[in-house]
C-alpha cells in the first residue's frame, strides 16, 4: 500500500474541510495585509510629498508685521527658511474659499488636475472640493467677491492634505470650504492686502528656542503652531500609523483565532483516523514515515489559504488602500505588497499548522495500536453518563452530551460565532459612536450659534454676542490647547463641570474634559504649560473638569485669561453669538456654528461607509466559513449515530435537528460575548486615538445595532446549517454500521 496515494483520496473525501479552511485562513489574514499596505502605502507617499513640496516646521502670526528685509535677516540669524503668506477667507453663497498667494519657498502646491495660473481671471482650487462637487476643470467659473475666475487646476498642498476647515474641527470640509490660488496682483486688486502669516522651516532645530523669543521681542507673537501640532499635517501620518496599529490588531485578532480554530480542528481531524493510522501502525510503517504523511495534511489548508490571502492582497491593495484615502485630499500613493509580507502570508499558517499536525499525530503514535484500531482514544464515554438519570428529551441530552464530549469543536462553534458578531457589532457601534459626537457635541459647547475666532484683539467688548478671549499655549511636551477666558455672565459657553455645578472663572481655572483626557489630569491637579510667545513657563490649579470631548482647553475669567497671555484685561478675539453676525471675513480666522460637528461626522461616515461595510461582509464570511467547516467535521464523526437512526426509520430533517441542534446552546453567548468585546474594542479606540482625534468618541452601540447583529449573526450561523445540511442525506449507512459492529 502507498501512502501517497491516499493524498488526493483525503482531499476529495474531505474537500468541504480543506475549502472553508482556506477561506478562513485567507480571510483571517487578507485583513492584516489590506491595512498594512493602506497604512504604509499613505506613510511612504506622504514622507516624500512633503518633502518635495516643503512642508513647514511650523507657522505663525504676529501683532506686528515683519518687513520683508527683517525676513531675510531672521533668516541668516537663525538659520532658517522664511516666508510670508498672503490670504483671506471669502465667505459666498454655498461655500467658503481661502484664497491665498501662492507661496514660493515654504508649502509649495503640485498640479492634480489642469495647469497652474497664467491669467488674471483664472483660479486654481483644491482637488477634494473639485472632486467632491464635480466641478469640471477649464470649463467651471466660480464668482469670488462679485468677479468671475475660470477653474483651470486643481491642486494638493502638504499642510492641507487633510482639509481642516479650521483648527478646531474634528473632520474634514470638502462640501462647502476650499482653497484657492490667484494671481498675486488680481489678489491685491480684489482683496487688498489681506491677512497674512509666516510660515518656517529650521535647518537648526537648536535655534528654535532663540527665533522664537527673538520674533516675540519685536513683534509679538499672536499665535503658534508647530507642524507635530497641526492636524492638517500629522493626521498623515497619523492615520497611516492607525492602519498599521490596526492590521497587527487584526492580526492577532482576525488570524490567530482562525489559526487556533483550524489547528483544533485539524487534531480532531487527524483523531478521526486513529483506526487508519492503528492499521497502518500494524502494517510496519514506522512512526517518522506516518508522522510526515499526517503533518502533510495539515500544510494543504495553510499553502491554499496563504497562497489566495497574497493573490487576494494585490488584487485588492489598491481599491482597499483607495477606502483609507477618504480622510485626505484625493492623492494617489502606491500601493505594494511586500514580498516577506506576502510569504509571511503563506509560511506562518502553514508551519502552524504543520506544527499541530507533528503533535497531535505525535499524541496518537505514543498510544497503544490495540487502542487506535479499536477507536477508543479520545472516546472515554464520560458523556454519555451526563443527565442518564434526569428525565429530558432525547435530542437535549444528545446535546449536552455533545458539547460536553468535544470542548474543542465546541470551542471552534463559539469562536465562529465570536467573530461574525464581534466584527459586524465593531462596525455598528463604529457609526453609532460617531453619529453620537454630532449628536452630542452642540450640548457640549453651549447655546451659541456661531463662535468667530479673529484674526486681531479687539477692546471691551463687541457690539453683539458676548466677548471670549482665545490664546493658543503649549504643553512642556509641545502638545497645544487654548487658554480661554470668559465674563462671569456668560450665557452662551458650556461652564457646567461634571459634577454639575456651574465653573466659578471669577475664581478658578477649569479644564475640559477632553484637555483633561490628553495630558491625564483630574481636579484638583497643578497643570504647568508654556507661552507660545514667551516661552515661559506658567502653572495653575485645575479648580474642576467641563464635560466637552471636543475642544481643546482650559478656562478662566477674561481677566485671568488676559494676565495669563500677557495681555490688557480688557482684550478679546472671540465673539459668541446666537445668531450669524455681519463680520468682514479678512478679520475673521475661524467660524465654528452649532452644526459644525454633525456635518463633519456625517462627512466622515460618508467617506468611511465603504470600509465599515466591507468589514461586515468578512464577518459575516468568516462566520459562515468558521461554523460550516466545523459543522461538517461534526457530522462526520457522528456517522454511525446518523446511520443509526437512519436504519430506525428517522427522517433526515429530524436527524439534522438531532445532531447538530446541539450548537444551538452556543449561539447566543457567542453573539453576546461577541458584541460585548466589539463595545469594549470602541471604548478602547475612543481612549488609545484621542491624541489623533483630537476628540473623545463617546463609545456607543444603539440596541437597533445589537439587534441588527444578533439577526446577521443567526443568519450566518443558519446558512451554514443549511449548506451542511445535504451532508447527513449523503452518509452511507451501511459503511458506517459496518464501522460501528467493528
Amino acid at each position: 500500500m502507498k501512502l501517497n496515494k491516499r493524498y488526493l483520496r483525503n482531499i476529495k473525501e474531505n474537500l468541504p474541510f480543506y475549502l472553508s479552511a482556506s477561506i478562513l485562513t485567507a480571510v483571517g489574514l487578507v485583513l492584516f495585509f489590506l491595512f498594512y499596505i493602506a497604512g504604509t502605502g499613505i506613510s511612504a507617499f506622504g514622507e516624500k510629498f512633503f518633502a518635495e513640496n516643503k512642508v513647514e516646521d511650523a507657522s505663525f502670526t504676529t501683532y506686528i508685521e515683519i518687513p520683508d528685509d527683517k525676513l531675510a535677516e531672521l533668516e541668516n540669524n537663525y538659520n532658517a527658511t522664511l516666508e510670508k503668506e498672503r490670504y483671506v477667507n471669502q465667505k459666498e453663497d454655498g461655500f467658503t474659499a481661502r484664497v491665498f498667494v501662492p507661496n514660493g519657498k515654504i508649502d509649495l502646491y503640485e498640479i492634480k488636475e489642469g495647469r497652474s495660473i497664467e491669467n488674471a481671471d483664472e483660479i486654481l482650487i483644491s482637488a477634494g472640493y473639485a472632486e467632491e462637487n464635480g466641478v469640471a476643470v477649464g470649463r467651471e467659473k466660480m464668482v469670488l467677491r462679485g468677479k468671475e475666475y475660470t477653474v483651470v487646476g486643481t491642486f494638493l498642498r502638504p499642510d492641507y492634505l487633510y482639509m481642516l476647515e479650521n483648527m478646531t474641527d474634528d473632520y474634514k470640509n470638502v462640501t462647502t470650504f476650499f482653497l484657492a490660488y490667484m494671481d498675486e496682483g488680481e489678489f491685491t486688486s480684489v482683496f487688498g492686502a489681506g491677512s497674512y502669516n509666516y510660515k518656517v522651516v529650521y535647518h537648526d532645530h537648536n535655534r528654535i528656542a532663540d527665533f522664537r523669543k527673538a520674533v516675540n521681542a519685536d513683534y509679538y507673537v499672536s499665535s503658534y503652531l508647530s507642524a507635530d501640532n497641526n492636524a492638517r499635517i500629522t493626521f498623515v501620518d497619523g492615520q497611516a500609523q492607525m492602519f498599521i496599529l490596526a492590521a497587527w490588531v487584526m492580526l492577532v485578532m482576525l488570524p490567530f483565532v482562525t489559526v487556533a480554530l483550524i489547528s483544533i480542528m485539524i487534531g480532531r481531524k487527524i483523531r478521526s483516523e486513529q483506526k487508519v493510522i492503528g492499521t497502518l501502525s500494524a502494517l510496519g510503517y514506522t512512526k517518522k514515515r506516518l508522522t510526515l504523511h499526517y503533518s502533510l495534511f495539515a500544510v494543504i489548508p495553510g499553502l491554499i489559504g496563504g497562497v489566495l490571502t497574497s493573490v487576494l492582497a494585490l488584487i485588492l491593495a489598491k481599491p482597499f488602500g483607495s477606502l483609507g484615502l477618504a480622510d485626505y485630499e484625493p492623492f494617489a500613493p502606491e500601493f505594494t505588497l511586500p514580498v516577506w509580507i506576502a510569504l509571511a502570508g503563506v509560511a506562518v499558517p502553514t508551519l502552524i499548522y504543520w506544527l499541530c499536525g507533528i503533535l497531535k499525530i505525535g499524541k496518537l503514535l505514543k498510544r497503544d495500536t490495540v487502542e487506535l484500531l479499536g477507536n477508543k482514544v479520545g472516546n472515554d464515554g464520560k458523556a454519555k453518563k451526563i443527565l442518564a438519570r434526569k428525565k429530558a428529551k432525547v435530542k437535549v441530552k444528545m446535546a449536552v452530551r455533545s458539547l460536553a464530549a468535544n470542548p474543542g469543536r465546541s470551542l471552534v462553534v463559539f469562536l465562529g460565532v465570536f467573530l461574525g458578531a464581534v466584527i459586524v457589532a465593531f462596525a455598528f457601534s463604529f457609526i453609532d459612536s460617531v453619529k453620537a459626537v454630532g449628536e452630542q457635541a452642540h450640548g457640549e459647547f453651549g447655546s451659541f450659534k456661531y463662535e468667530y475666532i479673529l484674526n486681531t484683539l479687539e477692546d471691551g467688548n463687541p457690539s453683539d454676542g458676548e466677548a471670549v478671549l482665545v490664546a493658543p499655549f503649549e504643553s512642556k511636551d509641545g502638545k497645544r490647547f487654548s487658554v480661554m477666558g470668559v465674563d462671569g455672565d456668560n450665557t452662551l459657553w458650556n461652564l457646567t463641570t461634571q459634577s454639575g455645578n456651574r465653573a466659578d472663572t471669577e475664581n478658578g481655572w477649569y479644564m475640559s474634559s477632553l484637555c483633561a483626557a490628553i495630558f491625564g489630569l483630574e481636579e484638583g491637579d497643578e497643570f504647568t504649560f508654556v507661552s507660545i510667545a514667551s516661552l515661559e513657563e506658567k502653572t495653575v490649579r485645575i479648580n474642576g473638569i467641563i464635560k466637552n470631548g471636543y475642544q481643546n482647553y482650559i478656562v478662566s475669567s477674561r481677566e485671568n485669561a488676559a494676565e495669563i497671555a500677557g495681555l490688557a484685561a480688557t482684550k478679546y478675539n472671540a465673539v459668541l453669538s446666537d445668531r450669524e453676525l455681519a463680520i468682514d471675513g479678512s478679520s475673521v480666522m475661524e467660524i465654528i456654528s452649532d452644526t459644525t460637528y454633525e456635518t463633519q461626522m456625517d462627512n466622515m461616515l460618508r467617506s468611511m461607509s465603504g470600509m465599515v461595510y466591507a468589514m461586515m461582509i468578512i464577518g459575516g464570511v468568516v462566520c459562515v466559513a468558521a461554523l460550516y467547516a466545523v459543522i461538517n467535521l461534526m457530522v462526520s464523526e457522528n456517522a454511525s449515530s446518523i446511520s443509526m437512526l437512519k436504519v430506525l426509520g428517522m427522517e433526515d430533517r429530524r436527524i439534522n435537528s438531532m445532531i447538530i441542534s446541539a450548537n444551538h446552546l452556543l449561539l447566543i453567548p457567542g453573539i453576546a460575548v461577541g458584541i460585548l468585546a466589539a463595545y469594549g474594542g470602541m471604548a478602547w479606540y475612543s481612549s488609545a486615538f484621542v491624541d489623533v482625534e483630537n476628540l473623545i468618541i463617546p463609545a456607543t452601540l444603539k440596541w437597533s445595532s445589537v439587534l441588527i447583529t444578533i439577526a446577521a449573526t443567526s443568519v450566518c450561523y443558519f446558512v451554514s446549517l443549511l449548506l451542511v445540511r445535504r451532508k447527513v442525506g449523503k452518509t452511507d449507512m451501511v459503511e458506517s454500521l459496518k464501522d460501528n459492529r467493528e
